[in-house]
């Protein structure tokens, strides 16, 4: 969470996500949802909350960070379409809007297939 004079300004969210092969499921995290306030935006406050969890996730040996999002924003961070690892998204969703960042390659590199979110963010789409 960014805070600023003791009010919380921004806040970031990675829970679990996984993708399934037919015989292996490998555990990573999903982006979402990421918010800063709209007197807050443009001024880094989220491109600082997404690096320090990233490196977060990283320290923890995260394998894979997926993301549902804006194709021109979240490469900057080192996103990439899912696609060219071979996942694709449990949702129909548009190819460049669905990335994968990889932070273990020795992990993901011979996963592919159906990447999940939690449950409940079915139940929002």
């Amino acid at each position: 969470m960014a805070v600023r004079q003791n009010e919380i300004v921004g806040h970031i969210l990675f829970s679990p996500a996984i993708v399934e092969t037919e015989d292996r499921t490998t555990r990573g995290m999903g982006l979402a949802p990421t918010a800063v306030r709209p007197e807050y935006q443009r001024q880094g406050i989220g491109s600082e909350l997404i690096r320090a969890g990233i490196a977060e996730l990283k320290s923890r040996r995260c394998p894979f960070v997926i993301v549902l999002g804006h194709p021109q924003y979240y490469p900057r961070f080192g996103f990439e379409r899912a696609s060219r690892h071979g996942i694709r998204s449990e949702w129909q969703v548009p190819d460049e809007a669905f990335m994968i960042l990889i932070l273990d390659e020795s992990e993901t590199r011979t996963i592919s297939g159906a990447a999940k979110y939690r449950p409940e963010f079915a139940e929002a789409i």
